[in-house]
């Protein structure tokens, strides 16, 4: 097995791996219980990650997920109605 991702939240580590099993790349997600721990533990070990079980893969998953991630819209939304950016 090999880590090839720390996700910020538990939903982004979830597309992550739905993007990985689309593709056929078998993954799981480790600490995606550990949010609840945070304050006993340090932030960086409580963020969920991404594991592949095929280390031969690790490039192409890589690959996917940084395609996933710019793929991601980065521009500010403005509400219509008071103008505030989000």
């Amino acid at each position: 097995m090999k880590r090839v991702h720390i996700a910020p939240t538990l939903l982004d580590a979830q597309l992550a791996t739905d993007a990985l099993s689309s593709l056929g790349i078998v993954s799981h997600i480790f600490n995606a219980n550990a949010a609840g721990a945070l304050g006993e533990l340090p932030f960086m070990q409580a963020q969920p990650e991404i594991w592949i079980d095929d280390d031969t893969q690790e490039t192409r998953a890589r690959e996917v997920l940084a395609g996933l991630l710019n793929a991601l819209p980065r521009a500010e939304k403005v509400c219509p109605h008071c103008g505030e950016s989000n």
